[in-house]
């Protein structure tokens, strides 16, 4: 029996970033694996005070737009995809992605990591770990894919020089 998979984009930089592209490609493998579908899920996150609402996460439609782009491209590669747009208040964004996760009950959260550390993020906490924090279920972070990093791999004598 196939499940859901939630799969959480962001359109804070880049028409997809490269962060939300590698969580699509992670998800699209274990979609394809598994015969999941996959929910594709952007959150508006709005700020409220003197002069009203203000939508503060995205430009108008950006949201929508890379939806519309990771479930086409899910879709030619022949995973069963859906894009779903939510609101929330701002800081509320982790909380907004576990509730559509219930919602649909998806076996697994996925997320594309859009920073190297959290160092800076630390007095905030970013939404992923938050994510992290929060979830009572699985969840995926995937790291941001970078042309000109370079794997770190063990060295087999590094060990045999001390001593």
């Amino acid at each position: 029996m196939s499940k859901n998979i939630l799969l959480a984009v962001d359109a804070a930089s880049h028409d997809p970033a490269r962060h939300v592209l590698a969580a699509a490609s992670m998800t699209r493998d274990l979609s394809r694996d598994s015969g999941d579908h996959v929910i594709v899920l952007h959150v508006h996150e709005f700020a409220t005070g003197r002069f009203g609402r203000i939508q503060v996460d995205c430009g108008e439609s950006e949201g929508e737009g890379v939806v519309e782009k990771v479930v086409s491209e899910l879709q030619a590669e022949g995973v069963s995809a859906e894009g779903e747009i939510r609101e929330t208040r701002l800081g509320h964004v982790a909380a907004a992605i576990l509730h559509a996760a219930k919602d649909h009950d998806a076996r697994l959260v996925v997320l594309g990591s859009s920073s190297r550390t959290d160092l800076p993020r630390v007095p905030l906490g970013s939404v992923a770990s938050r994510l992290l924090h929060m979830a009572t279920w699985p969840v995926l972070i995937v790291p941001r894919t970078d042309a000109h990093a370079e794997p770190v791999q063990a060295s087999a004598t590094a060990g045999a020089d001390q001593g």
